[in-house]
């Protein structure tokens, strides 16, 4: 029997316990037998891809830990206190992180694993000015708590005065309540496909700064005998954005957004064959929610 010469990859990433990431791309032959094996990369265009493939994983990240009760987080400068390049940023958000837990823990008598950060010291452009994004969120508190803990957020954007136990403020910190459809990138705003997490990757600077205690997404085995070439076509043409047939292909799951790639955009083939159509075929990246989450 013929080998077939094309296999359609489902890989599915569970996001937490709300959501879940789904892509679909052709691969060779080759890789089918070698699954589970490490990729190497190719050299084309590595650059843009890594970026992409790291965007992607810090929102699946992102929604896997924070959802609407956290606090999306913008904290500039004010001119004295101005970091003098990206590392001296990177210090000040490591302070405020260790704040911000310590203030929590002591204010609503949690311990730290409840409290997650995920913050970016970032710099838009090469004369931008050094500012830091993120996100935050305290697991376990009221209505009213939470709203203390906004403040807390807000007031905590500053350093002590040397030599005595008063404070001024760095800058401006604004906590805003997170907006999932924001996040995911399904909101039509200018933010694009790539939601918030997108936009901060469009800082030329940015350091990561994140706690320890955040959940990481996790990748199921791969599927490469449930779609055929034509459902792909299907998936990435007509049914692109149609929620009831993305709900058929995956029981129990709410299409929040899909996003259609050009070829080898999400994923890049090891081995080239000429003669294959694998090089040519679209592919498919898709965010689902559960279904009857709050």
């Amino acid at each position: 029997m013929e080998m077939r010469r094309n296999y359609i990859r489902e890989k599915k990433i569970l996001c937490g316990d709300s959501y879940m990431a789904v892509c679909l791309y052709s691969i060779t032959p080759q890789e089918h037998k070698a699954r589970g094996k490490k990729r190497k990369e190719s050299s084309t265009d590595q650059k843009s891809r890594n970026k992409m493939s790291s965007l992607r994983k810090k929102q699946r990240k992102a929604i896997a830990n924070f959802d609407k009760y956290g606090f999306f987080l913008t904290g500039t400068f004010e001119e004295a206190f101005l970091p003098d390049d990206i590392l001296a940023c990177k210090r000040e958000v490591v302070n405020y992180k260790r704040r911000v837990v310590a203030a929590a823990c002591k204010r609503f008598g949690v311990s730290r694993d409840k409290i997650r950060l995920m913050l970016w010291a970032v710099r838009k452009g090469e004369s931008g000015r050094l500012h830091m994004h993120g996100f935050v969120e305290c697991a376990g508190l009221s209505q009213n708590d939470r709203r203390e803990f906004r403040e807390m957020l807000e007031d905590l954007w500053r350093r002590r005065i040397p030599g005595t136990n008063e404070y001024e403020p760095l800058g401006t910190m604004n906590a805003d309540r997170i907006d999932m459809k924001k996040l995911l990138g399904n909101d039509g705003t200018t933010q694009g496909k790539h939601g918030t997490v997108g936009y901060i990757y469009g800082h030329k600077e940015r350091i990561c700064v994140e706690s320890k205690n955040l959940k990481l997404p996790v990748e199921q085995p791969p599927n490469d005998t449930k779609w055929s070439r034509k459902q792909l076509h299907t998936a990435c043409g007509d049914m692109q954005n149609d929620a009831y047939w993305w709900g058929t292909r995956f029981p129990g799951w709410t299409l929040e957004k899909c996003v259609v790639y050009d070829p080898e955009e999400l994923h890049q083939s090891d081995q080239r064959r000429e003669d294959g159509w694998e090089v040519t075929e679209p592919q498919c990246y898709v965010i689902l929610s559960r279904k009857g989450q709050p």
